[in-house]
């Protein structure tokens, strides 16, 4: 639709799903993305994307980095308990991953840290407080931070799991998160 329409752009407005989608159009035709998250993984602060097919096959490049993003805490007050929690188990697991992964730095665990201080404060609140803007803020702020984190550092053995169980049994990324990021 996009080469139809001869589109020098894309706007995406959801979660990761939407915005690997535009990211994988803008590394296909070349063109730049906008990007307005409305759920906690932090996936428009990297240069990841993922297709998925028989199986789930990311790569990584610079340009389909998002040129802005655009934050609205107001925009994730009809997410469910169930999605805000899981979405945030992800930007959580992407704070943790860039502490040991492959390319992390002092700068990449600072802001990995700081992303978990806000995650673990705010997602509580998010959860159980849905009208809270200032937790659902802090909730985004923390993905930021994770999502940057991750873009440094690089992913590691957590989220090759997830992708690949994932990728093969069809399952929801962020609960999968959620179940494999204590182990």
């Amino acid at each position: 639709m996009a080469t139809d329409a001869q589109a020098d752009g894309i706007v995406t407005l959801g979660g990761g799903s939407a915005t690997g989608l535009g990211k994988a159009i803008a590394h296909e035709l070349g063109i730049r993305q906008v990007a307005v998250p409305t759920t906690y993984a932090g996936s428009e602060a990297t240069p990841i994307y993922g297709i998925t097919g028989e199986h789930k096959r990311t790569g990584r490049d610079k340009r389909v980095l998002p040129k802005v993003v655009i934050y609205d805490p107001a925009l994730t007050v009809s997410l469910s308990a169930h999605t805000s929690g899981t979405t945030g188990f992800n930007a959580l697991a992407h704070c943790v991953e860039a502490l040991y992964a492959p390319w992390a730095n002092p700068v990449s665990s600072l802001f990995a840290l700081e992303g978990l201080t806000r995650l673990a404060a705010s997602l509580p609140l998010v959860v159980t407080a849905p009208t809270d803007m200032e937790a659902r803020s802090d909730a985004l702020y923390g993905a930021y931070l994770a999502g940057s984190a991750l873009a440094v550092a690089g992913t590691a053995l957590h989220h090759k799991l997830c992708h690949v169980l994932g990728g093969t049994f069809g399952l929801d990324h962020g609960e999968v998160n959620a179940v494999l990021l204590p182990y």
